[in-house]
């Protein structure tokens, strides 16, 4: 008997697990610049369930208590009978008695009216979004809700729209219609993987090789931006490719654009957030296609970079991703040092860029990177990421300085065939996504794939505190680091620095 129960309440699970939640929002409904939300659930039974909106999401680092923007959450039973909520805290909901329970209702305020030149540390705009009769961008998280423990069940997304509204997102659909578009994720963690925006269209399309690329743009001009944005882009991911060895890491992408112009003249700002298969870029700069092309080519070069750290390669705090109360991995030095990394080295490895430009963007990265504490180690700092706001651009700086020397270390020790990008792929065969790496083990894992000397120098530059050897690696390569941080190469080089040089940077 014991054992039939047993298989009955795998069974009951296993069917629960294919019952989709299906949410329901009408964008045509924005009464008091708010969204009316729908939630259908399956059944859960009559244990104690918690509603939740998350707190923070994987890319920021700040909370955000996206659960701040709800109101009105209102529980009904089949026969549409109120149930009993209660809030718990700023982003969760107790249903202390779900027994019966078929839907949720509840009203969502916007992020932000407009992107503008308004900023605070820690107020990351690209994680949340706007509703406005001309345009929609839609991050999930913080419009659709969950219920702790049950992040893994499928959710179907029934949209209504505006006709002529075109909705630009990565997230797979299953029908399309005149005004309404349904789309399916398979767990709550990839619908909040996939942004919308909702604009009447105006759009490009990349085609290579091995790869489709959509450019989705929305300008509050109304004026169409994404042909120019596109063939900025096109040539990026050539290079891109090529940098990696000659293959990209997804097959279907989307950049998600949203531009507004600036009231300030000469004062511009771009935010964007990286997903695994689209990026969200927020633009505030005058109506100037050029110029807006080449803001996205830098902000794209270092978000799609992202799709393969850490959104292919990543530690086990990153897969198992708590909304409320994420743990921190010690590798946030990898995760966006080594992506700014590759965006900066790229251009002048695939020969875009000369040795002199390419110096002049490593003094700057040195120069910044001075006004930073030198006295607690990066992976201290990493898993301090939330609560030292102060320090977290260091990662950018610091981090990325670090990942040159250990990119010269390894090229020079491999006579130029091994290098950071032939290490990250290594990980990306070892792990990859499903497959996460403990937190712990990284550098082990790191010194398998190089050697006992580059375990060392990730022990002494990452674990431990003090300024980083500049002068040593810069001058393998024939670079003298002179007074007020310049850079530039030095008068006589040796034939060995000269190598190393050309084993680096392809000059």
């Amino acid at each position: 008997m014991r054992t039939l129960a047993l298989l009955l309440l795998v069974a009951a699970g296993n069917a629960l697990a294919q019952q989709p939640i299906t949410a329901r929002i009408d964008l045509r409904d924005q009464r008091n610049d708010r969204l009316e939300v729908e939630l259908e659930v399956p059944s859960f039974g009559a244990e104690e369930l918690v509603f939740a909106l998350p707190r923070i999401v994987p890319g920021i680092y700040g909370a955000m208590d996206h659960g701040r923007l709800v109101g009105a959450v209102e529980a009904f039973d089949g026969e549409g009978h109120p149930l009993p909520v209660q809030r718990i805290g700023v982003d969760r909901w107790k249903l202390p008695a779900p027994q019966g329970l078929e839907r949720i209702t509840y009203s969502v305020d916007d992020g932000w009216e407009e992107f503008d030149i308004r900023f605070s540390i820690g107020n990351y705009r690209s994680s949340e979004g706007t509703v406005k009769p001309g345009a929609v961008v839609l991050n999930h998280n913080t419009v659709i809700g969950y219920f702790e423990g049950f992040e893994h069940l499928p959710y179907t997304l029934h949209l209504e729209r505006p006709v002529g509204h075109y909705v630009a997102t990565s997230l797979p659909r299953t029908s399309d219609q005149e005004e309404a578009t349904t789309f399916r994720a398979s767990s709550y963690r990839h619908l909040v993987d996939n942004p919308m925006l909702v604009a009447p269209p105006d759009t490009a399309l990349i085609r290579l090789e091995d790869i489709r690329v959509t450019v989705a743009c929305h300008s509050t001009t109304g004026e169409a931006i994404a042909r120019k944005v596109a063939e900025h882009i096109r040539p990026l991911l050539a290079d891109q490719r090529a940098y990696l060895g000659g293959t990209l890491p997804v097959k279907d992408y989307t950049f998600l654009i949203y531009h507004n112009p600036s009231d300030r003249e000469g004062n511009s700002m771009g935010d964007g957030l990286e997903h695994a298969a689209s990026t969200l870029i927020l633009l505030c700069m005058p109506l100037d296609p050029e110029a807006i092309a080449q803001s996205v080519y830098g902000i794209a070069s270092h978000e799609f970079f992202h799709t393969i750290l850490p959104l292919s390669v990543h530690s086990e705090e990153i897969e198992h991703y708590d909304f409320q109360a994420p743990r921190m991995s010690r590798h946030l030095w990898l995760y966006e040092g080594m992506t700014e990394y590759f965006a900066i080295h790229m251009p002048v490895k695939q020969g875009r860029q000369s040795l002199d430009e390419f110096l002049a963007v490593l003094r700057e990265k040195v120069r910044m990177m001075r006004k930073f504490s030198d006295e607690v180690p990066l992976t201290t700092f990493s898993q301090q990421a939330m609560e030292r706001q102060d320090q977290y651009y260091n990662f950018y700086l610091k981090g990325t300085l670090f990942c040159m020397g250990l990119d010269i270390a390894l090229r020079e020790r491999s006579k130029g065939k091994y290098g950071v990008v032939q290490l990250v792929q290594d990980l990306q065969h070892e792990y990859g996504p499903g497959k996460p790496f403990k937190d712990e083990e990284l550098f082990a894992a790191i010194e398998r794939h190089t050697g006992p000397d580059i375990g060392a120098l990730l022990q002494r530059c990452l674990n431990g505190s003090g300024p980083l050897p500049l002068d040593q690696w810069l001058r393998q390569a024939g670079i003298e680091v002179g007074p007020d941080d310049t850079l530039k190469a030095m008068a006589r080089p040796t034939k060995g620095q000269l190598r190393v040089r050309k084993w680096w940077l392809g000059q």
